[in-house]
């Protein structure tokens, strides 16, 4: 099979991001589908970013599920995850899968053609294989997370894609697993974010994947989760002026928010509270027209 196309390379929000060629991104789609099937059995169902593994959604209800088990939290951010992951680590990871060899040199390709000054590490953040990769690439942490689960060293472990959440009974249990979690992180190569994290009881409350999770309470939009609602509704509306778009679009971002998560989210002001916070943030009082 011929080798990949790079046009060019861009950044965007610090991300590196490729610019395949038609032909190029056309064979990335499909084979992105085809190896997701072959590494299904070696990704751990902790990595839920992955197709299949819950998602988004699927996440906060096993966090939910388990928030009475548990006294205390860790939840950490990958620094840098893309940009830090070495190819012979990868590479020597999806030799040991079903992959067939025209597939391991699609990857090599991937890797390589972006790396320009041959670094030998890091990949781009746009493409459906640096999501895969990127679970392939973190199997190690996983699986060892997953045991400390099994042995009931931890009430639960949880990763989407570099967000990662600890759930532990008690405080030395806690550490005992922060302890490995660092020891598998460093064997990668790989840093935690410093600012990025939470340690503490599960009843002050965290931030994860755009929710406020607190024991004993309903979720609810974290103040990340808000601001970035208010930056794009500025933008939209700084672009099109049009405020019945703009209230389309706070709708759906409501019902994305409480969509899979039935009983779970806190309801109080409902989209009308939201659509509100929106027009405030704006410097609208009414709608205009």
């Amino acid at each position: 099979m011929s080798p990949l196309e790079l046009l060019r390379l861009r950044y965007l929000d610090g991300r590196k991001m490729a610019l395949w060629s038609d032909r190029s991104r056309r064979r990335l789609r499909l084979e992105t589908q085809v190896i997701s099937q072959v590494l299904a059995s070696n990704l751990p169902r902790s990595c839920t970013h992955v197709r299949g593994h819950g998602g988004v959604k699927g996440t906060l209800r096993q966090i939910q599920r388990r928030m009475p088990q548990a006294k205390f939290v860790a939840r950490f951010d990958i620094a840098a995850y893309y940009t830090s992951m070495r190819h012979d680590v990868i590479e020597a990871q999806v030799a040991k899968t079903d992959l067939d060899a025209d597939q391991r040199r699609l990857i090599a390709d991937y890797l390589a053609l972006p790396d320009s000054q041959g670094t030998g590490v890091g990949m781009v953040a746009s493409g459906g294989l640096s999501p895969l990769l990127g679970a392939l690439y973190l199997t190690p942490l996983d699986r060892r997370m997953d045991r400390l689960c099994k042995g009931k060293h931890l009430v639960h472990y949880v990763r989407y894609m570099d967000d990662i959440v600890l759930l532990a009974g008690t405080r030395w249990e806690l550490r005992r697993a922060i302890a490995a979690l660092h020891e598998e992180i460093a064997a990668l190569g790989l840093r935690l974010h410093r600012i990025k994290r939470f340690v503490g009881r599960t009843t002050h409350g965290f931030d994860f994947l755009g929710y406020q999770i607190r024991a004993g309470a309903r979720l609810r939009p974290s103040s990340e989760g808000l601001r970035r609602l208010r930056v794009r509704a500025r933008r939209l509306y700084e672009r099109e002026g049009d405020w019945q778009r703009l209230r389309q679009y706070v709708l759906r971002w409501w019902r994305w928010h409480l969509g899979g998560l039935d009983g779970m989210v806190r309801w109080k002001g409902g989209a009308q509270r939201t659509w509100h916070h929106v027009l405030t943030h704006l410097g609208l009082k009414h709608p205009p027209g």
